[in-house]
C-alpha cells in the first residue's frame, strides 16, 4: 500500500499521470492440528500408535494485492506556451505513440522534434497522426484544438486520438506510457479537443496521498500487532490447550 501512494505522490506533477488505486483481498485462511500419536490422550482415538490430528484452529494468512486499477479522472490544466506542448480536454482521450515494443498510449503531451524532425515523446518515442509518424518541417508550428498540424500554413497531419470501451483494461507500462491489454476497445476519438502551449498534469492529490500515506503507516502497525497477538495466542494453544487432558 505504501509503495502505491508514494507512486502516487511522486508524479504529482508529472505530466498525464494519472495515479492508481489498491484493491486488497485476504487470503485464505489455513486449519491448524495438532498431530498426536498417542490415543490415550486424544478424546475419540480408537487404535494404539495411530497419529490422529486434533483441530486447533484457524489461522489467517494476511492479505494480498488483488488489482491496482488507475484512475482516469482529468488532471490540472497548466500552461506552458511552449508550442509542441499539446493537453487533451476529456477524460477518454490518449495519444497514440510507435514504441519497440508496438503501439502504446498516454495522455503526456510533451512533445519535442528530434534531430530527424520527427514528433515524438520526452523519451524518444513516435507520435503518431493519422498518416503514421509525423515529420515536422521547418518553421513555425500550430497544432489546432481538433489535433490538426499546420506548419507555415500548410497542412501536414493530425495527432492520432484513441478513446477506448474499456478503461480498466488499459495497464500503466512506466515512462508514462499504457498498454491495452487485450480487451479494451480501441477507436479513434470522434471529435477530440487539445490545447497547444499546455500540459495536463498528473491527477493525484498532494494531500490526500499524505493521507493515505499516514492512512498505511498505521494499518501497517496494527497488522504487525495483530500478527504478533495470533502468534502467541496458537503457540499458547499448541503448547497448553492441546495438552489438556479431558475430564
Amino acid at each position: 500500500m505504501a509503495d502505491n501512494v508514494a507512486n502516487n505522490l511522486a508524479n504529482v506533477n508529472t505530466g498525464g499521470f494519472k495515479r492508481t488505486l489498491l484493491q486488497i483481498t485476504s487470503a485464505p485462511s489455513l486449519d491448524i492440528y495438532r498431530i498426536q500419536t498417542d490415543p490415550g490422550r486424544v478424546p475419540g482415538a480408537r487404535l494404539s500408535g495411530v497419529p490422529v490430528a486434533q483441530p486447533v484452529g484457524a489461522l489467517g494468512t494476511g492479505a494480498w494485492v488483488y488489482d491496482t486499477p488507475t484512475q482516469f479522472e482529468q488532471g490540472a490544466i497548466q500552461q506552458t506556451g511552449n508550442a509542441l506542448d499539446v493537453a487533451l480536454g476529456s477524460e477518454n482521450a490518449f495519444f497514440t505513440v510507435q514504441t519497440p515494443q508496438g503501439v502504446k498510449y498516454t495522455r503526456d503531451g510533451q512533445f519535442y522534434r528530434d534531430p530527424n524532425n520527427n514528433l515524438v515523446t520526452s523519451d524518444g518515442y513516435q507520435v503518431l497522426g493519422q498518416g503514421g509518424p509525423i515529420a515536422l518541417p521547418n518553421g513555425n508550428v500550430a497544432i489546432a484544438a481538433d489535433g490538426t498540424i499546420t506548419a507555415n500554413g500548410a497542412r501536414i497531419d493530425q495527432l492520432r486520438v484513441t478513446s477506448f470501451n474499456n478503461l480498466v483494461a488499459l495497464r500503466a507500462q512506466g515512462d508514462s506510457l499504457l498498454q491495452d491489454t487485450g480487451n479494451a476497445g480501441p477507436q479513434a476519438t470522434a471529435n477530440p479537443v487539445m490545447q497547444q502551449g499546455a500540459l495536463e498534469m498528473g491527477n493525484a492529490n498532494v494531500v490526500r496521498s499524505m493521507v493515505d500515506m499516514i492512512l498505511a503507516e498505521r494499518t501497517f502497525d496494527a497488522n504487525e500487532k495483530s500478527i504478533k497477538a495470533e502468534d502467541d495466542a496458537t503457540a499458547r494453544a499448541i503448547s497448553t490447550v492441546g495438552l489438556t487432558q479431558p475430564g
